[in-house]
């Protein structure tokens, strides 16, 4: 592995480095803790040299946040847009059948209902019960 001295640092740090290398010291930096090291001395050594915010740090806190709060949100991020799409696709759904012959394969109407404990079997979890018809469900619909 290829490490950086001190002088070529700085020279990364003042920015006087072609993209492509600056662009590779920085992928260097994350998977080398010496040259971190180094990095990290020449930003201290370098502090009095490198420019200083005019303004303080709170008011440009404050002129950032004024700035981005009144942007607007992605139309893909919009609460209603997922609303939207769920809605479309329970009415598609729906307009093919689908909760019709969900309905019929898994018995009457009384059948998704608890029975009362005197009659419940634990022969079988529900979840498993409730697999086997999905995919007795499932295999009809493949034959057809």
């Amino acid at each position: 592995m290829k490490h950086y001295d001190e002088q070529t640092w700085s020279l990364y740090i003042n920015e006087r480095l072609l993209p492509n290398e600056i662009s590779e010291m920085e992928l260097h930096l994350y998977r080398c803790n010496d040259c971190l090291t180094r990095y990290m001395i020449c930003m201290e050594q370098m502090a009095l040299t490198l420019p200083t915010m005019e303004i303080d740090e709170r008011t440009y806190v404050d002129a950032v946040l004024t700035r981005t709060l009144g942007t607007k949100r992605s139309w893909y991020h919009s609460t209603m847009l997922h609303y939207g799409i769920a809605a479309a696709a329970t009415l598609i759904l729906v307009a093919t059948g689908f909760f019709h012959g969900l309905s019929q394969e898994l018995g009457p109407q009384g059948a998704l209902q608890p029975a009362p404990p005197s009659a419940i079997k634990i022969d079988q979890p529900i979840s498993d019960q409730l697999l086997n018809k999905t995919l007795t469900w499932l295999d009809t619909l493949q034959n057809k």
